[in-house]
């Protein structure tokens, strides 16, 4: 593992995009399994022919089996959902028999309706997941998909080399990545309107210090407008506090980037969040955050279209501006001031699975496949139908924009990079430099990797202790990340009720685990 981490940087620097030559296949350099003899090139031909005859009678079963895809969205109906499925359908159909069925659940639903259909067993081909699949897998409530990526999504494996390993779980898989950021820092993003009403040059907001200059300038011009919404629905304000300084291994565990992982934390009694609790008790008495911070039901997209907001405190990355800009028609600017890290968490916490209640899985996978690698495919998945939701402004460039007459509120199609399988494919948004997703490469390699890069924690064995310190998280994160509380006492009662439901025993398990990872490299 040692010499994976090492090598990573130089790995990512080479590939221009994600998936660029994407469809070659993958020599076999492997010995024959115990017991047989070595096979003659004549009999491994037949028997490859053979698996792939296989293969391809699953997806020509003569079968058109709807293939229902759930992930979350703005509206659970775009006017042009119809135009878009048919358009993927009319490419399904160059694979298998089967027609495809976007299913979007918005924001505000999506986390308890994905439960509610994972645990009912519902016939479902593909289902998002902003969480990673581990929790998924160890209820069985998605496939082991191991074997079928092997026969029916082989050019996305090759096409994603080292980030689909971080979606393995003790080598199996159970998911496959989508394209997005796979490293994170935090930030301001707000308005870019006030910023220049303000004459406050972005360039110049390096640390905390100077982006807290920032909202009491915004405060003192505009008192009646909440400086800093939620970044999501039921959360704080400063959630994002301490983006990469730890490696997360599930919530309340981690590890710190520095050093060389085998140091295992409860997050939540650390000097970094002590210290994000006391800044955000100091700036909400300030007036920097909304008052209704943690019930409040309206999305921060919402909140920043009614025009009563500055920004929020997030995850950036590049195109985050235009993903904003899309969601809410608000031009805002990104101003990063955050540490970056590259964990396995980072990369696969956003992933499609195959549920377990999927009544054909053969063609689920290969669904999967196309959507990794498909141009066309990704540009659906994108920005919709093009001359109705978008139109090719610079060819040669590979830009794209609105149509005229049209713009993110009336637009028939929205989508997000992270949500539509491989964006790395599709076209550059006309807001985005036409080289963004050379971009997205460069601010991928130029994270910290983590000492624990390509490790899962099997959380197994303290699944009744997760279920106890997630009660104990909710109840107290989003309020001290709000300001709403006295640091130490609340801090200390967080503490001793995460304590009391057993974060000691996860901790101890987490570290049992690298001991024995560190024990085998």
């Amino acid at each position: 593992m040692k010499k994976r981490i090492l090598s990573l940087t130089s790995l990512m620097l080479s590939a221009v995009l994600l998936f660029t030559g994407c469809g070659s296949a993958k020599e076999d350099a492997g010995t024959a399994p115990a017991g047989e003899g070595t096979k003659t090139e004549s009999q491994a031909s037949d028997t490859s022919a053979d698996t792939a005859s296989d293969a391809d009678t699953k997806l020509r079963d003569g079968k058109m089996t709807e293939l229902r895809v759930v992930f979350p969205g703005g509206t659970s109906s775009p006017a042009d959902l119809e135009a878009v499925e048919a358009g993927i359908n009319e490419i399904v159909s160059q694979y298998m028999d089967a027609t495809v069925k976007l299913d979007i659940l918005e924001w505000g639903v999506f986390s308890d309706q994905q439960k509610l259909m994972l645990s009912s067993g519902e016939d479902i081909a593909l289902m998002f997941t902003f969480d990673s699949s581990k929790n998924y897998a160890a209820t069985n409530q998605v496939r082991d998909i191991t074997d079928l990526c092997g026969l029916y999504a082989q050019d996305a494996l090759d096409g994603l080399g080292i980030y689909a390993e971080a979606c393995q779980i003790n080598g199996k898989y159970y998911g496959l990545p989508t394209f997005h950021e796979y490293t994170k820092t935090s930030g301001l993003v707000c308005r870019t309107d006030i910023l220049e009403e303000l004459n406050i040059d972005p360039s110049s907001v390096k640390t905390w210090d100077d982006l807290e200059a920032v909202l009491a300038k915004v405060k003192e011009a505009h008192p009646e407008m909440n400086v800093l919404s939620p970044v999501e629905v039921g959360s704080g304000i400063l959630d994002y506090y301490n983006e990469g300084k730890f490696d997360v291994l599930t919530d309340g565990i981690g590890v710190r980037m520095e050093g060389d992982g085998t140091e295992v934390l409860n997050m939540y009694d650390t000097p970094e969040f002590m210290e994000l609790a006391k800044l955000a008790y100091d700036w909400n008495k300030k007036g920097y955050f909304m008052a209704d911070a943690t019930t409040v039901t309206d999305t921060r997209q919402d909140l920043l279209a009614a025009g009563n907001t500055f920004g929020y405190i997030g995850q950036i990355h590049p195109g985050t501006a235009t993903q904003e800009l899309k969601n809410s028609g608000v031009p805002v600017t990104t101003i990063p001031v955050g540490e970056k890290a590259l964990t396995t968490g980072n990369v696969n916490f956003a992933q499609y699975m195959v549920p377990t209640g999927c009544s054909t899985p053969e063609k689920a996978v290969k669904l999967l496949d196309i959507m990794l690698t498909n141009k066309d495919m990704a540009n659906l998945l994108m920005y919709g139908v093009e001359g109705s939701d978008y139109v090719i402004k610079d060819e040669a460039a590979g830009v794209v924009g609105y149509p005229d007459g049209v713009d993110s509120s009336n637009v028939g199609w929205n989508n997000e990079t992270w949500l539509a399988g491989n964006g790395a494919l599709a076209y550059a948004w006309e807001s985005d430099s036409a080289d963004i997703w050379k971009q997205y490469e460069e601010f991928n390699a130029s994270a910290a990797t983590s000492p624990l890069y390509g490790f899962t924690f099997d959380t197994t064995n303290v699944k009744t202790e997760i279920t106890a310190i997630t009660n104990v998280i909710k109840k107290y994160k989003a309020v001290i990340c709000a300001g709403y509380s006295e640091p130490e006492e609340a801090v200390a009662q967080m503490v001793s009720e995460l304590q009391a439901s057993g974060i000691d025993r996860i901790v101890e398990e987490a570290k049992t685990q690298i001991d024995a990872l560190k024990g085998n490299q």
